[in-house]
């Protein structure tokens, strides 16, 4: 059986929230949250087989940027 679980990244701050010009993913939120998830699966019996990061991105009166918009967790027990 397989299971992939969803975390989804928090920002710490916006330059300009209004236009999204810049975001800095809370690195500590996500590792901590990360470290949660890896901990309950293997509980559960599943054992880790991927952590995928998804990157999200945006053009803004020509600047672009991305940033880690959720990591995917896959584990198979």
């Amino acid at each position: 059986m397989y299971k992939s679980i969803v975390i989804h990244s928090r920002s710490t701050y916006w330059t300009n929230h209004e236009f999204s010009e810049e975001m800095e993913v809370d690195s500590d939120d996500l590792a901590k949250e990360l470290d949660e998830k890896c901990n309950e699966l293997e509980k559960q019996g599943f054992q880790i087989i991927s952590i995928l990061p998804v990157s999200s991105g945006n053009v803004v009166n020509g600047n672009g940027y991305y940033h880690t918009a959720s990591i995917i967790i896959t584990a198979h027990k």
